[in-house]
């Protein structure tokens, strides 16, 4: 059980298991109050999760990744796109909704020891209270998009939780893919049309005052992650999940500059994992001394910001090698080690093992994640 806690740590997910029989609930992680509420309705409905292995429930500002590892039990990963204090990062974002088998395939794995069902994931919309499975009928209607996308920048900039919970909601009924992409080449059509959308996102947040650097980095990773995307299981709940992102960056700026050193420090190198983060660069963003960096950080988590940034690429690391199917040269480039063999000492060191190991043999009894 302890280690499909640290799998949801990784992942950034909360876990829960449920009983049907007892109808128990045993919290795997440290439990938020939107989580219990979640895991209220999710036990008052326990016959949906019964129905097959594995399910994506989407609801208005998340999903729930469902795998029944025997008749009566199901283990719940709980990801809530809106909570801010989450700590997702651009580089996974996609990639875990894009490997949503192999995720509930390590999950089942990891409680059973045995292998698991080559079973597709169930794909759901739920809604308000759960009980009721939406199959939204879309309609291919200019006005209605455009008024639905001017509405979540609204959202978005005005940190706005619930008219962007309510635009994304309406915007769930319009068709954005074309019917040349959906019969002929519907990945290309998917990414084009997310492409498309990051860059209406991003103009939007530039317009409102967000760093243009900052705007395109984010730009950027998005883009990079969406190509390497094989495919997209649940088109509109990558859609969802891109929004909420912008909507806790903008949300996140808006306080950045009020909190102590010590957090903007540690903020700065969550944003930044992807790159090849300096002294310099940190007390440049920060606008403060560089000798100030490493006394305050140290303070608060006694270890140097050199050595916390090692450790945070490498579980950036851990999380790509189980939630996607990146190669070691992608996930190199990604996170800017210098070469693939500094990068495959660096995580031998910190870990035991070698990254191809660890891909392996993550779900095996002796190897922790």
């Amino acid at each position: 059980m302890k280690d499909i806690t640290k799998l949801a740590t990784i992942l950034n997910a909360d876990a829960i298991l449920i009983d049907y029989r007892t109808k128990k609930t045993t919290y795997l992680s440290e439990m938020t109050d939107t989580d219990k509420l979640i895991t209220n309705l999710l036990i008052q409905n326990m016959e949906l999760l019964l129905t097959h292995t594995y399910q994506s429930l989407s609801y208005r500002s998340g999903h729930i990744l469902t795998c029944r590892v025997d008749t009566q039990t199901v283990i719940c990963f709980l990801f809530d796109y809106s909570d801010m204090f989450s700590s997702n990062n651009e580089l996974m974002m996609i990639n875990s909704l894009s490997n949503l088998q192999s995720i509930s395939q390590v999950i089942y794995t990891l409680y059973t020891y045995k292998n698991a069902p080559e079973e597709d994931v169930v794909i759901r919309h739920l809604g308000e209270n759960f009980s009721d499975v939406q199959n939204t009928q879309q309609t291919k209607n200019p006005q209605k998009f455009f008024d639905a996308e001017t509405n979540i920048i609204k959202g978005i900039v005005h940190s706005d939780k619930e008219a962007l919970i309510i635009a994304l909601d309406d915007l769930s009924h319009v068709k954005i893919i074309g019917e040349y992409f959906a019969s002929n080449n519907l990945i290309r059509g998917e990414k084009d049309t997310l492409i498309s959308y990051l860059a209406v996102m991003n103009r939007a947040i530039i317009q409102w005052g967000y760093p243009v650097q900052l705007a395109f980095k984010l730009h950027n990773e998005l883009v990079q992650e969406i190509e390497l995307s094989h495919r997209f299981p649940d088109f509109f709940q990558v859609i969802r999940e891109i929004t909420w992102q912008y909507f806790k960056t903008v949300q996140e700026y808006r306080i950045h500059n009020f909190l102590p050193l010590h957090q903007r420090i540690h903020r700065y190198i969550d944003e930044h994992i992807g790159e090849n983060i300096t002294l310099d660069d940190l007390a440049s963003a920060l606008n403060t001394s560089k000798k100030n960096l490493n006394p305050a950080f140290k303070k608060e988590y006694n270890v140097t910001i050199t050595q916390f940034i090692r450790h945070a690429k490498i579980d950036a690391a851990k999380e790509l090698l189980i939630a996607s199917d990146l190669n070691l040269d992608e996930i190199t480039h990604l996170l800017s080690f210098s070469t693939k063999s500094y990068f495959v000492k660096t995580f031998k060191e910190i870990t035991g093992v070698t990254p191809a190991y660890f891909r392996q043999h993550f779900f095996d009894q002796h190897l922790h994640l």
